[in-house]
This record gives structure tokens, C-alpha cells and sequence, in this order.
């Protein structure tokens, strides 16, 4: 009997430091990358599957900031509930902005 290892999965992160608001990503990859009301780049999901991962690798080459951050994860390992990348209305910076007095 043979067995095939589980599909690897990208993570996606987007460091709120050095995003400039170029809004690149947005353009290239909008299924997995939006803008906050100041033009600030905020992740729509914190992984993408095989189908998307060319894309997510290309978009992050091609930030002038060099502001998003792809590595490979198994699937076992999953974002924990309430990280940055998930919270709704605001992304990462108002996150920070919250949670960091």
C-alpha cells in the first residue's frame, strides 16, 4: 500500500511595517489581498492552496516593500483563531493597534 503526502499549503502574512500602501498586491492577487480605507494592504485568508500559490509567490516578488511574507506549512499547522491575518473591518494595523497599548 502506498501513501501520498498531504497537499502543503502557503501561509501569507503581510508585515503592517514595511506595507507603504503601493496597492500592488490588490491589482495581482485580489483574491487573497485587499485594501483598508487608507490603502494599506490586509490578507482576505492566511493560506493559499496549490492552486493559488504561483500567484501568491509572484505577488510577493513583486512588492516594491518586499512586505509579504509566503512560507510553506502542512496542513496540520493552522492559524489559531483571532490572529491578525483573520480579524474583519480594519486588518493587521488596527489589530496591532489594539492589542499593542
Amino acid at each position: 500500500m502506498t501513501t501520498t503526502d498531504a497537499p502543503r499549503r502557503l501561509r501569507v502574512r503581510v508585515d503592517p511595517i514595511r506595507c507603504t500602501a503601493f496597492g500592488f498586491c490588490a491589482e495581482f492577487c485580489p483574491e487573497m489581498f485587499d485594501l483598508d480605507e487608507w490603502g494599506y494592504a490586509w490578507l482576505k485568508d492566511s493560506e493559499a492552496d496549490d492552486a493559488a500559490a504561483q500567484l501568491v509567490r509572484e505577488t510577493a516578488r513583486l512588492c516594491p516593500r518586499r512586505a509579504i511574507l509566503v512560507e510553506e506549512v502542512a496542513p496540520a499547522e493552522r492559524p489559531v483563531s483571532g490572529t491578525p491575518t483573520q480579524t474583519q473591518n480594519g486588518g493587521l494595523r488596527q489589530w496591532l493597534h489594539r492589542n499593542n497599548p
